[in-house]
This record gives C-alpha cells, structure tokens and sequence, in this order.
C-alpha cells in the first residue's frame, strides 16, 4: 500500500474514531482497552544470603504483572517487597490476591492510555496497598509506552542521563567475605560505592565491621550504611559519630520509621548525609520530612511510593525543599530495576546515584536481556516502554505452581 492510501486509511479512521485517532492512526479508544490483567508469583534465587536487620534471606519473589489489550499488546509490571513483608508488611502472597480480586476487575474494559485516571479510580476503591498499585501502573506505563513507540522516560519528559552510578549492598555479616565481594565488584566495574546493612550484630562488633571495610575501601570506593531503623537515638548519636570518623559518607534511616524528631536532630547535629528511607513513603509524608528537615538526602522506591508517578512528585517535592534524592532498591528484577533507570533518567540531580542493583543479586532473571551494569553504573534500556522482555521458559521455571 503507498503513502496516500495509508494516509487515507488514517483520515478515515479519523473521521470514526475522534480526534484521538488522528493522533495515532487508529481508535486508542479500543486497540488500548484492557482484556485482561495477570499476575504470577515468581521466586527468584538470590546469589549469596541477603542479611537486613531483622530478615535474612537467599530467595527474592515478584509478582510479575500483565495487562494485555484488546488489541495484543502487553503491558509488564513487578511488584516486589524486599524479601518479605518484614519491611511494610506487604507480602508477594497478599500482593497477587489484592490485585486478582479487587483492583484488575476495577480496569477491565477501560483504556490502558488513562493511567492517571485508571490509578485514581483504584485509590478510590481501595485503600493504601501502595506495592500492589506500584506492579499495575508500571505495566500500565509500559504498555503506554508500546502503544506510543516510545521509551518510558519519555512519558517523565525525557531523559537527563544514560546511566546511574550504583553502589553494591554488603550484607551477609562475615567482614572478611564483604571485603572480598566488594573487591570483586570494584574489579569487575559493577559498582562503585558500597552500603554496609548494620544492626544485626551487637552495636560493638558492627561498628568494628564497618570501620575495617572502611579501611579497605580508603581511596577507592565510598562506605555508606543502612541499620534499617535498628536503633535508638543515643545509640545512633555515638554510631555515627564514629562512622564518620572512619570515613562513612552517608546513614540511612537509623532511627524508627516513625521518629522524625530524632531525623531532624541527627540531620543537624551529625555533620555527614542522613538518608530517610521507611520515615518517607508517600507525597504527603515527603512535604513533612521537607518542613522538618528531617533529612538531607531522600530515598526513593517506586513500591513504597505507590508508583512511577508518586515517585516522581516525591522527588520534585524533595528537590523544591532542597534536598536531594537517591534510587532505592526492594531487589527487583530486570523488570523493576528497568522502571526504576527509566525514572532516574528523568530526574535532574542524583548526587549520590542509587542501589538498584537487584539482578546482579539475583541468581537467574526472568528477562530475555538482563539490566546492563558497567563501568560501575546501571545503563538504560532502549526500546519502547520498559524496553524489556520476558523469558518465558525462564518464567516458567521460576513461576510459584
């Protein structure tokens, strides 16, 4: 067929379909409504024993997501926790039930091209269940991004960088195997700053850890540290003056959740970079931590926020309030890992670049093209969308029966 006849074919698909057709050659009206939503768990094997503060663990499981359109077109979405509903009681288990049974039948039948509005609708209908919502509307976005021939960060307006410096977990306990892992990943260009996961081990001997990481580290790759809310203040306002003598360059959330006052007074009394990462989970939560000064560096997670876009807000909120923002990571999949570049791309600053890091943790990806790591960095992904593809003799393997 030549140009004219397609050109005519389009005017005429115009002339029934709206204006929207003229836009993009067809009805999106119906090539974008939604047929079905489905979700799989899959339990993925982790490379060597994730120790958090209160979990350990050698598997990771995700809830992979799929919308698939009247018109064949697959949206991909992941929702994960990390490791276990230990960090906000979500569960993979709870995750897959919500959506099955109360937000999919919510978006049957309605047009992929309205996340806003479709994701509107579901916090209407039900309540919190921000790691489930999260899942949807990334397969939302990527089918978006398909439909449009567009890579996701376009739908963010655009990018602002190609890649992401990463910083590698150390988090199994043994100081001499995380010296050699760190070792391994600096000489491999995987990464090129480490966090150190503190508060399993008596308050002494993690210290004594982090301090001799931090002597192997000096002069080549920056320490940070994550105790996962595991101390009191008192004990936190001795930690970290002795991690930042030893060199530690940032603390994440080494108070509770829930105690911004103790944040803010080790924000301005501690003189090194004090992240907040439980204590901040929504947009509403990001404007008190900024009226507070609660923090001087922001971590963001596209689960715990409920989505690409709350995301994004927090971060826009952040950085309005003077401070900055850091990629977070749950250990997702090449799936998740993919959203989470497509929305640092977007983002302008990242001083302290990010942590997601989860496919070079986990054993073996579900993605035909796993998440590309050199030169000490994460790089985006092209294609339309996510930019990514299922394996599916891979999905089937891992897949929960």
């Amino acid at each position: 067929m030549d140009k004219a006849a397609v050109s005519q074919g389009r005017a005429s698909e115009g002339a029934a379909g709206g204006r929207d057709a003229l836009v993009f050659g067809r009805t999106p009206i119906e090539t974008a409504r939604i047929r079905s939503i489905e979700t799989r768990i899959v339990d993925l094997p982790l490379r060597r024993l994730q120790q958090f503060a209160r979990f350990g663990t050698h598997l990771q499981s995700i809830v992979l997501v799929e919308i698939l359109t009247e018109d064949g077109v697959t949206g991909i979405g992941e929702a994960v926790t990390p490791c276990g509903p230990w960090w906000s009681g979500d569960s993979v288990e709870a995750i897959k039930a919500t959506i099955d049974r109360y937000l999919a039948p919510l978006l049957v039948g309605e047009n992929l091209l309205a996340p806003t509005r479709l994701m509107a609708k579901l916090d209407q209908k039900v309540r919190n269940n921000s790691f489930a919502k999260a899942g949807i509307e990334m397969a939302l976005l990527d089918g978006a991004g398909k439909i449009l021939d567009v890579p996701l960060h376009i739908l963010f307006g655009g990018k602002m960088r190609d890649s992401l410096p990463v910083a590698w977990p150390l988090a199994t306990g043994d100081v001499a195997q995380e010296i050699d892992e760190a070792e391994e990943m600096l000489a491999l260009g995987r990464a090129g700053a480490f966090k150190l996961k503190m508060a399993a081990l008596p308050i002494a001997e993690d210290l004594a850890r982090a301090k001799r990481l931090a002597r192997a580290l000096e002069g080549r790759a920056k320490l940070r540290v994550d105790p996962n809310e595991g101390w009191e203040e008192a004990t936190a306002v001795r930690a970290i003056a002795e991690l930042r003598e030893a060199g530690v360059e940032m603390v994440e959330q080494p108070v509770a959740r829930w105690n911004l006052d103790a944040m803010a007074r080790l924000t301005r009394s501690s003189g090194t970079t004090i992240m907040i990462d439980e204590g901040v989970l929504s947009v509403h939560d990001t404007v008190e931590v900024v009226k507070r000064a609660a923090a001087s560096l922001l971590s963001l997670k596209i689960m715990k926020s409920g989505g690409l876009r709350n995301a994004r807000a927090m971060a826009d909120i952040a950085n309005a309030g003077g401070i900055p923002v850091y990629m977070g990571t749950f250990l997702e999949s090449s799936i998740g890992t993919a959203a989470n570049m497509h929305l640092a791309a977007s983002l302008p600053a990242l001083p302290l670049g990010g942590e997601t890091i989860g496919p070079m943790l986990i054993g073996e990806d579900i993605c035909v093209a796993p998440a590309d790591y050199h030169d000490h960095a994460l790089w985006l992904p092209e294609g339309p969308g996510l930019g990514i593809e299922i394996d599916r003799e891979k999905l089937a393997r891992f897949q929960r029966k």
